[in-house]
C-alpha cells in the first residue's frame, strides 16, 4: 500500500478515505501522528513531483492528535481513515454556506437599496455564513474526524526509484 488516499469500507458500510501516517509521540492516551502533504495525484510515493508542491516548494507535514485506540507507539505506522460521507458533508458546509450567505445577502441588499446596499449586505451575509460554519464545526466535529483503522508495516518505495527510470535523479 502506498500512502495515497484509497477507499476502504468503514462502519455501517460507508466508504473511508484512507492514508498511511506515522506515530510521532504519545500524550495522555493520545497519539500525535505525522502525515506528509501530497502534491499531485498521489498515484505513487513521489510526493511533490507534480502539482502545487512542485511550484511552491515542499510543504510542511501535517500533525494530528488522535485517541490512541490501537495501542500504538512512536515510530509505528497506521492506516488513518476519514468517513467519505463526513468529508463530503464538511466540504459542502465549508464551501456552500459562505457562497449562499454572500448570494442571499447580495440579493436582499440589492432589493432594498441598490449597489452599495448589495455590497454591504453581501459582506454581512458572508460574515454571518462564516460564523455559522465555525459554530457548526465546533459543535459537531466528529463526523469527519480521522480515526485509527489498523497498524501497518512501514512503507516501501515502489514507484519511480528503479534503474529503469533514467529520469529519476
Amino acid at each position: 500500500m502506498n500512502d495515497a488516499q484509497t477507499p476502504t469500507p468503514g462502519p455501517q458500510g460507508h466508504t473511508m478515505a484512507e492514508r498511511l501516517v506515522q506515530v510521532d509521540s504519545l500524550e495522555d492516551g493520545f497519539a500525535w501522528v505525522v502525515a506528509d502533504r501530497m502534491g499531485g495525484c498521489g498515484s505513487c510515493p513521489e510526493k511533490g513531483a507534480c502539482g502545487h508542491a512542485a511550484l511552491l516548494g515542499e510543504a510542511p507535514p501535517i500533525h494530528m492528535k488522535l485517541k490512541n485506540t490501537l495501542g500504538v507507539r512512536p515510530g509505528d505506522w497506521i492506516a488513518l481513515g476519514v468517513s467519505s460521507n463526513g468529508l463530503v458533508a464538511s466540504l459542502g458546509i465549508a464551501y456552500g454556506m459562505p457562497v449562499l450567505g454572500f448570494l442571499i445577502g447580495t440579493l436582499v441588499g440589492s432589493a432594498l437599496g441598490g449597489t452599495a446596499m448589495a455590497m454591504l449586505s453581501g459582506a454581512l451575509g458572508l460574515g454571518a455564513a462564516f460564523l455559522g460554519c465555525r459554530h457548526l464545526f465546533k459543535a459537531d466535529h466528529d463526523h469527519a474526524a480521522p480515526t485509527m483503522l489498523r497498524k501497518m508495516p512501514p512503507p516501501t518505495e515502489t514507484c519511480c526509484d528503479t534503474p529503469e527510470n533514467p529520469n529519476r535523479s
